[in-house]
């Protein structure tokens, strides 16, 4: 019932014993289609607020507004000034006007996805416009007229026309019969005439519509002398209105004296609840999809292990090859020895590089074993890194999933903040909030005053060099073991990074290897831009183009 009729009724007479009189101080705009009225020092009213948001029209007093530095637009320059003559709402409308000085007019037209507040002029001319002004200044605005309104007379009249509207269901007779009341309080009225909302005008006795005429008339009355209320379910406001409304199933409800104030209490906090569930369904949405990620990893990381444990049994046709090496000559492609390793002592072929010797054949068969042990070392240690990830992943979101409130949200954020931003989350950004904070890497400052971004795991590395790294970012990697992908970002410090700020960032590379204990450790330096993930790659995995190679001690620039 915020922009219902008699809402803003209410809002019209009220504004028109306050500001009546005083002047109009600066009209301005600082949030998306909101316009803040500001009024001189005389006025007990110190600013008015309207909102146009296609979902949310309203209009209400607040004492505390302060205009923001930036991002803030000067509207209707010409009405500054100006006196205040009266201020009334249309009798059939949801429209206020705020009649000037020099017959100007401002109107204030809640409705709905039209909503719009208009300068006009003596001659019915829209001077200014808040939005859609290049199609609407210039032309005539047309009011509508004020005898479209309609008012309950008499039980018989009411009966007569509400039959008259034809065989339609009891709500929707009730909104074209009095337009003014709205859906809410139409749902009022049936409920206590205790006429299903599904029933048919046609099917209705008399008895019926003398109920429904007796529950129009009963919240017309309430209306006279409201009494401003916020109802609640589970701590959420989900209704205001200004008389008390038996149909609404609520946990609770909160009676305020006053209107602006209710109005204020109900949208402050039904935007709270908005931004809290916005949060929670980015969350969500983070960690569905980070969960089937890791998830699909595990899943390919299976098969290559699968793989990779099928080359292990080439050691064995390394052994087989040497212990027949008297049977193997260069130039051939295969031979067939007799597997002493199984109790059927079946005869195999083994494949062979006809270019190579029968000895290097052997060690060919060796060479790929170890290089197979050494990887599934590898990707053993990546596993236990991603199950640790989806384990975590799966925990939180189960802990988000009972917050239901911006206070239990908060606790919950502040509890796991670093946790997600370490995990890729990109919380949005405030105003005047420091954003070095967030930035979940190891952070470091060389030469020039250049900073470096380390990452802390494989899930970090991919974040780090997919997602914050720049095209011409310098990006380093420990050459021939695995460790952290390092960026030196290009534009943080003094011109261009000179040779000692690049060997630095080198040496964070080498100390966050597993070439730590080296004397001198070979690293990759390339652009960001010459880095790329292969598709299907587990975390951390890349493959680079254009690289130098530097040698450098492991270690960590001064603090």
């Amino acid at each position: 019932m915020l922009a219902n009729y008699y809402t803003l009724r209410i809002i019209a007479h009220d504004l028109d014993r306050q500001l009546a009189g005083s002047k109009i101080g600066e009209i301005f705009c600082q949030s998306k289609n909101e316009l803040t009225l500001v009024f001189d020092a005389k006025s007990t009213t110190p600013a008015l607020i309207v909102s146009c948001e296609p979902s949310e029209n309203f209009i209400f007093c607040r004492s505390d507004v302060h205009r923001a530095k930036k991002n803030s637009v000067d509207v209707f320059r010409a009405a500054w000034q100006e006196n205040i003559n009266g201020i009334e709402i249309h009798p059939a409308d949801r429209e206020l006007t705020i009649h000037c000085g020099l017959n100007r007019r401002i109107l204030i037209q809640l409705f709905g996805s039209k909503a719009n507040v208009l300068l006009v002029d003596d001659r019915n001319i829209v001077a200014d416009s808040f939005l859609k002004s290049k199609e609407l200044v210039g032309t005539k605005h047309e009011p509508r007229p004020a005898e479209a309104s309609r008012s309950l007379l008499t039980l018989e009249e009411f009966s007569t026309q509400l039959r008259s509207i034809g065989s339609v269901v009891v709500p929707a007779a009730l909104r074209k019969q009095i337009p003014l009341f709205g859906s809410i309080l139409v749902r009022e009225a049936c409920f206590r005439a205790r006429v299903g909302e599904q029933r048919l005008v046609a099917e209705l006795s008399d008895g019926d519509i003398q109920e429904v005429f007796q529950a129009c008339v009963s919240v017309l009355k309430q209306l006279e002398h409201p009494s401003p209320r916020i109802y609640f379910r589970e701590s959420t406001p989900i209704v205001f209105s200004l008389v008390q409304l038996e149909h609404v199933q609520a946990d609770s409800e909160e009676l305020i004296d006053s209107l602006h104030d209710a109005m204020r209490m109900f949208v402050g906090r039904a935007r709270r609840r908005k931004s809290l569930l916005h949060e929670k369904e980015e969350l969500l949405r983070f960690f569905d999809g980070n969960i089937g990620g890791a998830e699909r990893t595990l899943a390919k990381m299976a098969k290559e292990t699968e793989s990779m444990e099928r080359m292990i049994g080439y050691e064995a046709c390394g052994k087989l090859l040497m212990a027949n090496l008297h049977l193997i000559e260069k130039g051939m492609k295969e031979v067939r020895v007799e597997d002493v390793f199984r109790s059927s002592r079946e005869r195999i072929s083994i494949r062979l590089e006809p270019h190579l010797s029968p000895a290097k054949n052997a060690e060919r068969y060796f060479e790929k074993s170890k290089k197979a042990r050494a990887a599934i070392e590898e990707q053993t240690a990546q596993r236990r890194e991603v199950e640790e990830r989806w384990e975590s992943l799966r925990s939180m979101r189960d802990e988000l999933g009972p917050v239901q409130t911006l206070e239990r949200l908060s606790d919950y954020l502040n509890i796991y903040r670093p946790k997600l931003l370490e995990m890729g989350y990109r919380f949005p950004s405030v105003k005047g909030e420091s954003q070095k904070a967030d930035i979940p890497f190891r952070i470091f400052t060389v030469a020039g005053g250049f900073q470096v971004w380390a990452g802390k795991s494989s899930e970090n590395n991919d974040l780090l060099t997919m997602k914050y790294a720049k095209p011409n970012d310098l990006w380093f990697h420990a050459r021939g073991s695995s460790g952290s992908h390092v960026v030196l970002r290009v534009g943080t410090g003094k011109g261009e990074p000179a040779r000692q700020a690049i060997e630095q960032a080198a040496a964070i590379a080498a100390y966050y290897s597993k070439m730590k204990t080296s004397a001198l450790v070979p690293v990759a330096m390339t652009e960001r831009k010459y880095v790329r993930k292969p598709k299907g790659a587990s975390a951390g995995t890349v493959m680079i183009e254009r690289e130098k190679i530097l040698f450098v001690r492991p270690t960590l620039p001064a603090r």
